[in-house]
């Protein structure tokens, strides 16, 4: 199985764990390194690069969540300005739609929640927590 790593910008192949600690010793590099890869193997930078691709719209609603964590539905479509529920649900589609083009899953993560098992549902939306760094980097720096 072969391993690659990031050093010095570029993308090295070893083929074993023991020749990536040999590179890392001899270079005198922490053995800690960052993937450069996410879980879903969705290179590093793709999440910026979609952000790059969204609307104002959809982009304010990643900020909204990016800055507030877990929102619920209602709060979510104030933060945005946005009444009506089929237009919201048509801004998480555009974002999703987008991610799919990106090769990427949809950074918004989507909860339900009942009452008492059988009451009323509530929608809660959060950035998913393996891409949340990566969201307020590219939010903050403006990485795209």
């Amino acid at each position: 199985m072969a391993y690659t790593v990031k050093y010095h910008g570029y993308d090295v192949s070893c083929e074993t764990v023991e020749d990536v600690r040999a590179l890392l010793k001899e270079a005198g590099t922490p053995t800690m390194l960052e993937p450069t890869a996410h879980a879903n193997g969705a290179p590093r930078g793709a999440i910026a690069g979609l952000l790059g691709k969204l609307r104002s719209d959809q982009l304010q609603l990643v900020r909204a969540l990016s800055d507030n964590g877990t929102v619920a539905r209602e709060k979510l479509m104030q933060m945005v300005n946005i009444s009506d529920a089929h237009q919201f649900g048509g801004l998480l589609i555009g974002i999703s739609k987008s991610a799919s083009g990106s090769g990427i899953d949809s950074p918004v993560e989507t909860t339900e929640e009942r009452l008492n098992g059988n009451g009323p549902r509530s929608y809660h939306y959060k950035i998913k927590d393996g891409v949340k760094a990566e969201v307020k980097a590219a939010l903050s720096g403006r990485l795209f």
